[in-house]
């Protein structure tokens, strides 16, 4: 009985130490079952500081979690002091916002536009004006001298016309001084006379077209002839100062006559003045009304004029 009395303390010995729980321990760190210890005893320590007294608790007993009093405890925390309140706050994972590529969008070169001067156009008024000029490129008033070389002689005239929108007057007069055909070296004077309306059938800048139509007058040694005449004139300008001219008149009874003309006028002097050249030909024929002879002169030749031009 005395024999077994120690192999039953060393097996009660050996049940305690095993049914006691292991201390979560690692070398250099205090475990935290050690920190809670530590910490719930200083908390007892603080609150009951003026107590010497403390309660045994058994070695396999949890340690005791601080709980609420109730009474006249109600409004003391049992937290240590001096220490803030830790409350884990939960936290959520917020992914990156994605990340987006935009490829950018293209760019081109634009030639910018050529710039072009535009002239303003003018006012009304000056446009009109214009326009009326143009229209009208004609000489209201002609007054001028003639000169005219013959083969067989010479002659000067004097021309007087007037013009408007379609209508015109022009009145010629001129003599010849030609040399007599019976060899006797005398000279022979003939005078001329016509006048003719005018109507522009064409016209604007570049010049007008007119039909003429009136009367012509010969004046003969020895016969004097009265008839109709009709013709044609015309005017082309190749600039402000600078134009062609022609005629042609014919007078078919009672004799015969064909004074037909061409040339240029330059106007000058602020187009005051216009000289004028070109040939002239001049037919007549009595048709034997004198004599029962017929008798033709044909007299071709240049011509000059000067005059003033409004």
């Amino acid at each position: 009985m005395i024999r077994r009395l120690p192999f039953l303390s060393a097996a009660v010995l050996t049940g305690m130490l095993l049914a006691a729980p292991q201390a979560e321990a690692r070398f250099g760190k205090r475990s935290s079952t050690t920190e809670s210890q530590d910490d719930s005893r200083d908390t007892r320590d603080s609150r009951d500081s003026d107590s010497r007294t403390h309660d045994a608790s058994p070695v396999n007993a949890p340690a005791p979690s601080p709980s609420p009093s109730h009474g006249s405890d109600s409004g003391r925390d049992d937290r240590p002091r001096g220490r803030p309140r830790y409350e884990p706050r939960p936290r959520y994972y917020t992914p990156p916002p994605p990340v987006v590529y935009v490829e950018p969008a293209p760019t081109y070169y634009v030639e910018p536009p050529a710039y072009h001067y535009v002239e303003p156009a003018p006012p009304a008024s000056v446009t009109a004006a214009m326009d009326e000029y143009l229209s009208h490129r004609y000489k209201n008033f002609l007054f001028g001298l003639d000169a005219l070389i013959l083969r067989k002689g010479a002659g000067m005239a004097l021309h007087l016309g007037f013009e408007g929108e379609r209508l015109g007057l022009m009145l010629r007069a001129g003599a010849l001084s030609l040399r007599a055909d019976d060899g006797s070296g005398d000279t022979d004077s003939l005078g001329l006379l016509s006048g003719h309306l005018s109507w522009a059938v064409l016209k604007g800048d570049s010049g007008r077209l007119r039909l003429e139509g009136g009367l012509s007058m010969a004046q003969a040694p020895d016969i004097t002839f009265v008839g109709p005449s009709v013709g044609v004139s015309a005017e082309y300008y190749l600039s402000d100062f600078f134009a062609l001219e022609g005629r042609v008149h014919l007078t078919p009874v009672p004799y015969r006559q064909l004074d037909a003309a061409g040339g240029v006028v330059v106007y000058f002097g602020y187009k005051l003045f216009a000289f004028r050249a070109g040939m002239r030909m001049l037919v007549l024929n009595d048709a034997g009304l004198v004599d029962g002879v017929v008798h033709q002169d044909v007299l071709p030749g240049p011509y000059l004029s000067i005059g003033l031009t409004i």
